[in-house]
């Protein structure tokens, strides 16, 4: 008997992963195995929907058991593995029991990043389990501090906040989501969420979390009931480590999203891929759904080199936030309506890189989207022109 496909790691990627393999036509055995005890699921409404009491976990599920069954994919849930034996094209569970793979895809993704100390009203979101356990906590009138000024900690403030809570977020930078979007979105985020009545701390550093309450460096003493911590994400490359693959700050692969061992790909959250020459990792939607159908195809020997356009949205409040493609110290600003914004970021020769969309709801999609465009045609483009509200992106396109 042939050796199975095996995919580590039932989430987005690795779910998608293995839809993609059986809609490609591979009809050999194919084993999904997962930590969680939940089918493969999308992780972005776990801090809107979920919290917000109006999505659940079939609702943001790949698939359900009767799809898995009658795609013929055994789906090993709870039961994670312990051992990786590249040499051997094996692997080891939990319980003991050795597999052996003729490829396997690590889609190990990761958790998230924890306090050294986490007393019980402390609370994290990375899975449904988490997301189910905070939104208990989040009643009317709770205090809620949110550590960390990135997506996930102003996306559970901004739903806190809806739910009636008290929400005070801290961040030890001088403005949100610095590390990724440019100053003038980083000021928007800030004014929206004082604006409905979040109290927004930027460089501030935490002493010590108490049962009631949070205590900064300087001394400052902030009563609350809850403390949510969002600082991040630790990629699981704990396996990867000790089967002697090349990791970084993920699991390392080449542009097929190989990795340094025989017949083993890595996709989504952990996979460590090289862009513009540097390695770099992207926790992001788009990014899993990609990497995870890109790496199925290759596993069947298609050999194709993975080149999709980095991209993420986000949800604060009424307003979206949406990018595509890389930024570049080039920007071109151009005023959306309602008080949106679209930013152009351009190379040496005027072509465009990536853009940002800022804008009540999904205000800015169809010009992220023309964007997307733009970027993949290589055209050459006129700064004024794109500066221009009365100029249309299509007519851009058309050159």
């Amino acid at each position: 008997m042939n050796a199975p496909l095996i995919i580590v790691g039932a989430g987005h990627a690795g779910g998608r992963a293995a839809l993609t393999l059986r809609e490609e036509g591979y009809s050999g055995r194919l084993i999904l195995i997962g930590d969680e005890p939940h089918l493969p699921y999308e992780r972005p409404p776990l801090s809107k929907g979920l919290l917000q009491g109006t999505a659940d976990l079939a609702g943001y599920s790949l698939c359900d058991r009767e799809r898995l069954a009658a795609l013929n994919i055994e789906h090993i849930a709870a039961n994670p593995v312990t051992q990786l034996q590249p040499e051997q094209h094996r692997l080891q569970l939990a319980d003991g029991q050795w597999l052996p793979y003729a490829g396997l895809l690590l889609a190990t993704g990761g958790r998230a990043r924890r306090l050294p100390q986490s007393p019980a009203n402390v609370l994290y979101l990375r899975t449904h389990d988490e997301a189910l356990a905070l939104r208990d906590a989040l009643k009317p009138g709770t205090r809620v501090v949110v550590v960390g000024g990135g997506f996930i900690g102003l996306e559970v403030a901004a739903t806190a906040r809806g739910l009636g809570c008290e929400v005070t977020v801290l961040e030890a930078g001088p403005r949100l989501v610095g590390r990724v979007l440019p100053p003038v979105i980083s000021e928007a985020l800030l004014n929206l969420h004082r604006e409905h009545g979040v109290d927004v701390r930027l460089n501030v550093a935490l002493e010590s979390i108490q049962a009631d309450g949070v205590l900064l460096v300087d001394g400052q003493r902030l009563p609350c009931d809850r403390v949510v911590v969002g600082i991040g994400m630790q990629p699981n490359i704990e396996l990867a480590t000790a089967a002697g693959l090349d990791v970084g700050q993920g699991i390392r692969v080449d542009g097929f999203l190989r990795t340094s061992a025989a017949n083993i790909y890595a996709a989504g959250d952990v996979c460590e891929f090289r862009q513009d020459g540097l390695y770099q990792r992207q926790e992001t939607w788009r990014n899993a759904e990609a990497q995870g159908r890109h790496a199925a195809l290759n596993l069947l020997g298609r050999e194709l080199p993975f080149d999709a356009l980095p991209g993420f949205w986000s949800d604060q409040y009424d307003w979206g936030l949406l990018t595509v493609g890389v930024m570049t110290p080039a920007v071109v600003s151009r005023t959306l309506p309602g008080g949106g914004l679209l930013l152009f970021y351009l190379d040496a020769d005027q072509r465009l890189q990536g853009a940002c969309g800022w804008a009540p709801g999904n205000g800015a999609a169809k010009d992220i989207k023309l964007c997307e465009r733009l970027i993949t045609a290589r055209v050459v483009l006129n700064a004024a022109n794109l500066a221009d509200p009365e100029l249309s992106l299509k007519h851009l396109l058309r050159g």
